[in-house]
Parts: structure tokens; sequence; C-alpha cells
């Protein structure tokens, strides 16, 4: 009888130790996959931290960027002026009428295209008048400006060409009208079968965009009764353009097509050319 109940004690003690054995294994287990986790945790945690430490360095060049754009925007302006200027000397025994420099328009050309850029014309207070269907537009300042040594392929507007020409202009828009009324605000340069349009953003600062002057922020190309915006717009044109211009083979367009909706249904399409005598 003792011996049946030695044996039965020794049994509970023997099971009891086997659960003890696994349940340590199972806490041991546990732990080790804890620390993996933690270890995976950290990994990622310090791959996070780089990530982010990319975004801010990509964050601070492009501030740089932008600084170092208005920088050179200002200084673009600056030396152009100082070009006119020297120009303007050279030539004021031949022409009385170059004795002082003439201010460029506002631009971003030299930023955008890194080339040497000159102030070739400067057709102010012209007039070129157009109305269509309560929309007037008036372009009273022309600006042509010569654009050489870009880097190849440097700007896509010029077709990968080296040398080119900027046409900038000033237009005031009004819809005179008691209606509301869409128009795209658009000119063009027409050589022949070639069309050249007018850019509202390109070579343009962000104070003198039409975009950032609308009454309507969703629809840029919508004008309320009475709405008025002074702005510039750009023209890229090649050399052989530039030519087509001087010999009054090319013509400058303000086009029309003013429309009640925003869809454009029933647009006009009237167009008004002028020679830009240069």
């Amino acid at each position: 009888m003792k011996k049946a109940l030695l044996l039965v004690v020794s049994l509970v003690i023997l099971l009891a130790a086997c659960g003890k054995d696994d349940e340590q294994k199972n806490l041991e287990q546990e732990i080790k996959s804890l620390e993996r986790s933690t270890k995976d945790f950290q990994k990622d945690k310090a791959s996070l931290e780089k990530e982010n430490e990319k975004l801010k360095d990509s964050i601070k060049d492009k501030e740089d960027e932008l600084d170092k754009l208005k920088s050179e925007s200002d200084s673009s302006q600056s030396d152009t002026s100082k070009k006119d200027s020297s120009k303007s000397k050279e030539t004021s025994s031949n022409d009385s009428s170059d004795k002082s420099a003439k201010k460029p328009l506002p631009n971003t050309i030299r930023t955008s295209t890194t080339g040497d850029v000159t102030l070739m014309n400067d057709l102010n207070n012209k007039q070129f008048q157009f109305e269509d269907r309560g929309m007037k537009v008036v372009v009273d300042h022309i600006q042509i400006f010569q654009v050489n040594n870009m880097p190849e392929g440097q700007v896509l507007l010029f077709n990968g060409a080296k040398d080119g020409y900027v046409v900038i202009y000033e237009v005031t828009t009004e819809n005179t009208s008691k209606q509301k009324l869409y128009y795209d605000n658009t000119t063009s340069i027409v050589d022949g079968n070639h069309e050249q349009r007018s850019d509202y953003a390109s070579f343009i600062p962000d104070s003198h965009n039409e975009k950032y002057m609308k009454k309507s922020k969703e629809n840029t190309d919508e004008y309320q009764p009475g709405e008025q915006t002074k702005s510039l717009k750009s023209i890229p044109i090649s050399v052989e353009a530039y030519k087509a211009i001087k010999d009054k083979r090319a013509k400058f367009n303000i086009n029309g097509g003013v429309s009640h909706t925003s869809t454009f249904d029933n647009a006009t399409s009237n167009v008004k050319s002028f020679n830009l005598d240069i």
C-alpha cells in the first residue's frame, strides 16, 4: 500500500515538472519572438528615420532652389537692364531715341533657359486692341528677347534649339458685359501654317501670372461681369519665326473664342491680326 502511494506521489511530481518544463519552453519561445519583433521594429524605426531625414533634405534643397530662382530672376532683370544701358550708350550718336535704357518686363527667361538673354525690341504704347462678345483685350507693351547658348534640350518649348526668342507682352483683359463669360485669353504668332500660341506661366513670375489674379480659383478661364486683369504672357519663337516677323510675313494674332459656358459651347472664332514693326 505504501509502495502504491509513493508511486502516485512520484507520478504527480513528475507530471508537474514536465508541465513546468513545457511552460518554460513556451515562455522562452515567446521571449525570443518578442526580441525578434523588437529588432524588426528597431530596423523599421531606423529606416523611417532615414527616410524622414531624406525628406527634410529634399525640402531644404527645394527651398534653396526656390530662393536661388528668385535671386536669379532679380539678377536677370538687372543684367538685362545693364546690357541695354551699354547698347544705348554705344548707339546714342546714331539714334537719339536710345538715350535711356529700356526696362525689361518682369521675366524668368534666364533662369528658365540658363542661356544668354538680350532685350532686342520694345514696342510700347502700341495699343493692339480687340473686342469679342463683351471681352475687351488690350495689348499695349510687347518686348522680344533673344536667347543664345542654351544647353541642348534645356527648354522643350524651343524644341531643343540652343538659340531662340521669347515674346513677352502685357495684356489688360476685361469682361465689359453684365454676364459671366469664359475666355482663354491667348494670342499667337502665325507664320504661314505654323502657329505658336501664348502661355500664361512660362517665363512669367507668379506676381504677373493671370492665374493668381482671377476671382475664380477653380476655373481660370472664367470672368465675372466687370472683372479685369492686367497680366503678362509669353510666346517662345524660333530664329526663323523672328525673321518672319521682321519681314512682315508673320502676324501677331489676338484670339477670340468667347463663350457663355465653361465647356465653351458656341464659342466665337474671331481673330484680329497685327504686324509687329520691329
